[in-house]
């Protein structure tokens, strides 16, 4: 086969990779196509150039579902889209190979594993329809979704099911978002009828991060979910407002890490 030829049919193998699992590994592509690593990051390097994935550390991304997540149902005009994808892309490095995940609905907790997508042997229990869905096309993840109620709104589920089948589990990390984060107040949602599997999904996890946009801080939703310091961590965005400053600083006193992203938003 010529070298031309043989190149082109393992680009089609790994955009096909792609479609199916969103998410592709250096060293998996390596083992799939019997090809070097060097031969597969050109090859990686080559198709993002042509706008077809977006390279990530230690692998790629389908450049559609990174940037856009409309294959997920969320808009591009959702409110702070970018501001929480900078928040996913920050939080996604504290995954690991092997991780054990108990994840809540909502983009930012989504993206956040999406974007460990070249991690492998992932083990995921999630309340949302959307996110098991979605990962459960990756071949080396193990995908579980909680039973109960469905809400139809945000398309998870919930209720005194959801809260029972939560307590089978205890996972390395818990990943997730609220509508209101702040010192005093601590940990608020919206979701009236998610309150108690949010609570639970905190207790059953030895690593608590807290993902929320800079937008989240110092808010105060209407329904209490915990206390600040009942999470270990908190990604946000980085920012030169001195009132979110002094709310951040608060929190990091209280014990709480403060992982900011790398560029101010």
């Amino acid at each position: 086969m010529a070298a031309g030829t043989a190149q082109k049919e393992r680009l089609n193998r790994i955009i096909q990779n792609l479609e199916i699992k969103k998410a592709v590994s250096v060293s998996e592509l390596s083992r799939e196509l019997a090809t070097s690593v060097v031969t597969i990051r050109k090859d990686l390097q080559r198709l993002e150039q042509e706008g077809k994935l977006k390279r990530v550390s230690g692998g790629a991304v389908l450049t559609n579902s990174q940037e856009e997540g409309t294959d997920l149902g969320y808009s591009k005009e959702k409110p702070n889209r970018d501001l929480k994808l900078a928040v996913a892309k920050k939080a996604a490095e504290l995954i690991q190979d092997g991780d054990s995940l108990i994840m809540t609905a909502g983009m930012t907790t989504h993206m956040t594993v999406r974007y460990a997508g070249d991690r492998a042997g992932l083990k995921i229990v999630t309340d949302s329809l959307i996110t098991a869905e979605d990962l459960c096309r990756h071949a080396e993840w193990q995908v579980i979704i909680l039973g109960g109620e469905i809400c139809e709104r945000d398309f998870f589920v919930h209720g005194r099911d959801a809260v029972r089948q939560v307590s089978r589990y205890m996972a390395d990390k818990a990943i997730v978002t609220m509508d209101g984060v702040d010192v005093d107040a601590g940990l608020t949602t919206l979701r009236v009828e998610g309150v108690n599997t949010l609570k639970s999904i905190l207790a059953r996890a030895r690593a608590k991060i807290l993902v929320a946009d800079i937008t989240k801080i110092g808010i105060e939703s209407c329904c209490h979910v915990g206390n600040i310091t009942d999470v270990d961590i908190l990604v946000t965005n980085r920012t030169e407002d001195a009132e979110k400053l002094k709310i951040l600083k608060s929190i990091a006193e209280k014990g709480v890490e403060v992982i900011c992203t790398d560029e101010v938003e």
